[in-house]
């Protein structure tokens, strides 16, 4: 009974660390207009690159950091995001700030996946899984609210404090440090003495140490060569995976952030983009619940790939030469389902297919496909808001990338300064 209260307790604590570790990170994306209207990519990216740069250079240091240190790092990484870019002056100030919660999330995914295994592995990755699905929808209804509210984006991060502290609190109150952190930090007595525990979640841990060295072996034993021929042989999972995160990227910062009804009226595009990526994150919300029983196969994968690129070029028809008005959430609804439905069936495929001692390292490379997909998407999203900004003649805020028009040059600063952002703090402009 008490092992199951504690594996209960465990799989809440995976959901809700799942949730938070990637709520900051939506709201971001939800506020990239706030933070940089001007090149809506430019937040994406640095959204993405310090990930990834921790999830790549993790494996060369992360052993030197018990996760109690990181999960606090973490703590400390939220609170100075969510500081730089309320009060950051410009958007590169700001930016500095998303790159925080960036880092931040990028240690926490890549911890809290591998803490997994000193747990109950299989059902807290499904709820560490879920956790994040629902992040996207609970980030985008948290900046909907405070646009409801009428309140600027300073008070929505300002609010946003509780984070750091209730991630604190799902990681020290429901979860705990897991064992590996007591065995690196002391690296001591006799393993007898701790063998003779008559908990039940104890004898599951030592299942969960023996699985975790015979993975390590037989990874270890591959050279680098080898290693690598291994990964490119992912390729018909990689591939698909890497279509669908450029295809619906490059709708997100690219044709989103130029689109609105009329494209002419900032605040427009401002409503347009949160309600499309909000319908986008419900779709991929429920393709990841879903579309497992549907994904079982690689033809499947390769389909939803080749589908979101069409979806891509749909977007880009809507963009160019305005057509449609709300109706379009629905392609949006299913931006998001082919999203998160090729994402699950990736890794769902990958977990059945390949030989259970190459799992973990087939998962680990096959997961940087998506980041690497992003930020393709993100550059030529930069690109795509210039060019067409320029083509339909909005003058109100100047892109970052002006796709050879000059047609800002001329425009009176008080009209690219127009946009209302809400009620703010005394003294600071809304």
């Amino acid at each position: 009974m008490r092992g199951k209260c504690r594996l209960y307790a465990n799989v809440i604590a995976f959901w809700i660390l799942g949730l938070l570790n990637n709520f900051l990170w939506v709201v971001l994306n939800a506020g990239a207009n706030e933070i940089n209207s001007a090149g809506i990519a430019l937040v994406y990216l640095a959204n993405v690159l310090p990930s990834l740069t921790m999830k790549l250079s993790g494996p060369y240091w992360f052993h030197y950091v018990s996760y109690k240190y990181r999960i606090w790092l973490i703590a400390l990484l939220m609170v100075l995001c969510l500081i730089q870019v309320a009060w950051g002056h410009g958007p590169y100030q700001k930016l500095i700030g998303v790159g925080m919660a960036s880092m931040a999330a990028g240690i926490g995914e890549a911890s809290l996946l591998a803490m997994a295994s000193f747990y109950e592995a299989k059902p807290c990755l499904t709820a560490w899984s879920s956790g994040t699905g629902f992040a996207g929808i609970a980030g985008y209804v948290w900046s909907l609210l405070f646009d409801f509210l009428d309140l600027c984006f300073q008070v929505e991060l300002m609010v946003a404090l509780w984070l750091p502290v209730a991630f604190l609190l799902a990681f020290h109150c429901l979860l705990g440090p897991p064992w590996i952190d007591e065995e690196r930090g002391a690296r001591v007595d006799c393993p007898a003495d701790s063998a003779d525990s008559n908990s039940e979640l104890e004898s599951e841990e030592t299942v969960s140490v023996v699985e975790h060295h015979a993975s390590e072996l037989a990874t270890a034993k591959l050279s680098f060569q080898e290693r690598f021929g291994y990964i490119l042989s992912l390729w018909p999972y990689t591939v698909p995976l890497f279509f669908v995160y450029a295809a619906e990227y490059t709708i997100q910062s690219g044709f989103w952030a130029a689109m609105g009804f009329p494209v002419t009226d900032p605040t427009s595009r401002h409503h347009f983009y949160k309600w499309s990526n909000f319908m986008y994150q419900i779709g991929v919300f429920i393709s990841r619940s879903a579309f497992i029983l549907i994904c079982r196969n690689r033809k499947v994968l390769w389909c939803g790939g080749f589908l979101q690129v069409v979806m891509a070029l749909f977007f880009a028809a809507a963009a160019w030469q305005p057509f449609g008005d709300w109706w379009l959430l629905a392609p949006a609804f299913f931006v998001g389902c082919l999203g998160g439905g090729v994402y699950v069936g990736a890794f769902t495929l990958i977990a059945e297919e390949q030989p259970a001692s190459f799992v973990e390292l087939a998962l680990s490379a096959a997961s940087v496909a998506d980041t690497f997909g992003m930020i393709a998407a993100n550059i030529m999203g930069l690109l795509i808001q210039g060019c067409v900004f320029g083509h339909l003649q909005v003058v109100d805020d100047v892109p970052n990338f002006k796709c050879g028009y000059d047609i800002w040059d001329s425009v009176n600063k008080t009209i690219q300064e127009k946009t209302y952002h809400g009620h703010c703090f005394p003294g600071v402009k809304g």
